[in-house]
């Protein structure tokens, strides 16, 4: 029996420990809703199961809850933490990326750099630093990369919290 993917979301929503339950669960919740669509969706997604055999369906509900569990824990913020871990990339350190700096009036600028040696203010030789800054620091940074302390890696400008990365301008636009 195949189920599309809204069929699988009522499934999960109503599931219970086994098939009788979970019917009854998606028949009382029938009366309760208004849209002719939603109630059409539950009475197809209803009689699908009821073609199912008792073990049978027992197990797809099981699997459906699985299936939509692991979804939900799969979050972006696990993605990008699994990402991190596999891309070996080093911390950056300096300012959070939704920290309060990013939202103060005087930030114009965002700066990641490397750190190129150990005479420089902001680190130690080799670490990754993120920067959220005013005209005046940016101009500090600007002169600490000619004096070879620093590598500024990439820039964005700052306008009330928002990022405005700057883009490479393309072959075919020059």
């Amino acid at each position: 029996m195949r189920f599309t993917e809204n069929e699988l979301k009522i499934i999960y929503q109503y599931s219970a420990e086994n098939k009788e339950e979970t019917l009854n669960r998606l028949e009382e919740s029938i009366s309760e809703i208004k849209e002719e669509t939603t109630k059409n969706l539950i009475k197809n997604t209803i009689e699908k199961l009821q073609k199912t055999a008792e073990q049978e369906c027992s197990n797809f509900i099981k699997n459906v809850k699985k299936y939509f569990l692991n979804k939900k824990d799969n979050s972006i913020h696990q993605k990008l933490a699994e990402a991190r871990i596999k891309s070996n990339s080093a911390v950056l350190l300096g300012h959070d990326l939704m920290g309060e700096e990013r939202f103060m009036k005087e930030a114009h600028y965002m700066i990641t750099l490397e750190v190129l040696n150990d005479n420089s203010s902001v680190g130690h030789k080799g670490e990754r630093c993120r920067f959220f800054l005013s005209d005046e620091g940016y101009k500090n940074a600007k002169f600490s990369e000619q004096r070879g302390e620093i590598k500024i890696k990439s820039h964005a400008s700052v306008f009330c919290g928002k990022l405005y990365p700057d883009r490479k301008i393309q072959k075919q636009e020059r």
